[in-house]
């Protein structure tokens, strides 16, 4: 008997297409990436500390000087605080700009730590924890929750510098000359880069071999490639990668951040509970769901680590049907 042809009438599910991002033109992007490797060049150049007192006041200069980002900072911080003051609000993000200025340092110096001198600036809160977790996914592959919070370049290289390099899920910058600096220095240490706009192959790919794949959660998810779910109490367009991934392969999906320690270049890397994936067999609504319930989790690290968070990104641009946009 030949299988029932579909209904006529039945919408078809339009499968989600993540395109590369458009490139930029050919003399404007090498103008970009020779100034680009200029300063990384001289960061790497200088000693390691002033370097990073550098890109501290550097990231303080931008707080001042860079007035657009500063104002879609201060509007998302008052989207996410609406209780605390102006004043507070505003140390968060000049706080948040250093962050970055640093993590712009220590980002030009990662090819100076390696396995032997890692620990004198990283370390686990918990390591006996961490062991625990990398025995039991050294036989089944792990999903990492994480985002542009902390020095989550640093995060990566840490791991692999102790023994467990992992994939990360990477979306190519509009220079690709800039980018191709970028996939090298996350190569550095051993660690994959998976393209995103081939991602679901290399992903499942690296899983089955028992690999670590890393996934932000943060970032505004643009087109058919993301869902509404609350995010400081506003609907957030926000991907269901890091959701399909995990109800579709049943690894565990483990919370793990980078906390910069008073403003040091020491951190420690802090690792929360497994989050289980959402399973009704609603397939869409699982997705909406878990995608929810992961945003939650990193919306509490960043209650606790406002200053850690990357309050600059138009978090909240995508707006759900007949709703204004948040960014004046």
């Amino acid at each position: 008997m030949p299988p029932p042809m579909p209904h006529a009438h039945a919408p078809e599910r339009k499968k989600k297409i993540i395109r590369p991002a458009r490139q930029k033109n050919r003399l404007l992007a090498r103008c970009e990436h020779g100034l680009f490797r200029a300063v990384f060049f001289f960061f790497q150049k200088l000693p390691f500390p002033l370097a990073f007192r550098l890109g501290e006041n550097i990231g303080r200069l931008l707080y001042w000087l860079d007035q657009p980002h500063r104002r879609i900072g201060l509007t998302n911080l008052a989207l996410a605080f609406p209780d605390k003051k102006t004043a507070e609000r505003t140390r968060i993000l000049r706080d948040s700009w250093l962050n970055l200025g640093r993590l712009i340092a220590e980002f030009c110096h990662l090819h100076t730590l390696t396995p032997d001198n890692i620990a004198e600036r990283v370390r686990f809160a918990d390591r006996d924890q961490w062991h625990g977790l990398v025995e039991k996914y050294r036989h089944t592959g792990a999903l990492i929750l994480t985002g542009h919070f902390g020095n989550w370049e640093l995060l990566a290289h840490a791991h692999a510098c102790y023994g467990f390099p992992v994939h990360i899920i990477h979306r190519r910058l509009r220079n690709p000359l800039v980018d191709d600096l970028i996939v090298a220095q996350r190569r550095l240490s051993g660690n994959a880069v998976i393209r995103k706009t081939t991602a679901g192959m290399e992903v499942f790919r690296a899983i089955r071999n028992k690999g670590v794949v890393v996934a932000a959660v943060d970032q505004n998810a643009s087109g058919r490639m993301g869902v509404f779910v609350p995010f400081f109490g506003h609907q957030a367009s926000t991907s269901t990668g890091l959701a399909g991934l995990a109800l579709a392969t049943n690894v565990p999906v483990i919370p793990a951040f980078l906390i910069r320690e008073q403003g040091s270049w020491r951190h420690r890397v802090v690792i929360l509970p497994p989050v289980e994936p959402i399973r009704t067999g609603d397939q869409a609504a699982d997705l909406e769901a878990t995608t929810a319930k992961f945003t939650a989790v990193f919306q509490r690290i960043v209650e606790q680590h406002p200053d850690h968070w990357l309050w600059i990104h138009k978090r909240w641009k995508r707006r759900p049907p007949g709703e204004a946009s948040l960014y004046s």
